[in-house]
């Protein structure tokens, strides 16, 4: 484990403090159900939008990692943005003008950052229907 500040050793205290987690020898881990966490509570695995976080990955540092993560991703099944719409943090958008993008940021309830290919973008979400 990467310790990154003071906040983590902090976090690493308590977790010793409280004991942390022992296992006997003879424990067995049971694995099964696994994929089911990689989906939220009162979320359907048809809802998900196609995303370059995924189980193992650690959030990008920079412009050019997200990039890199971009470039790497399946094009496949990428929804259209839409103002309307809500997204996650690494969640794929495909935008008329910009391109296949990422979101790299949540700033607030109706604003997110996307990195394109060749462009990083601030843009709505959320907004109600102008109907």
């Amino acid at each position: 484990m990467v310790k990154k500040n003071m906040e983590d050793d902090q976090l690493m205290e308590e977790f010793d403090d409280e004991g942390g987690l022992e296992f006997d020898q003879g424990d067995e881990l049971d694995f099964t159900g696994e994929d089911d966490l990689m989906i939220e509570e009162g979320e359907d695995e048809e809802d998900l939008l196609p995303s370059v976080l995924y189980k193992g990955i650690s959030r990008p540092k920079t412009d050019d990692d997200w990039r890199q993560l971009l470039m790497d991703a399946s094009r496949e099944g990428v929804p259209e943005y839409r103002l309307t719409d809500s997204y996650k943090e690494g969640s794929l958008i495909s935008h008329l003008s910009f391109g296949l993008g990422v979101v790299s940021k949540i700033i607030s309830p109706r604003k997110m950052e996307v990195i394109f290919e060749d462009s990083k973008k601030l843009m709505a979400m959320n907004l109600p229907s102008p109907n």
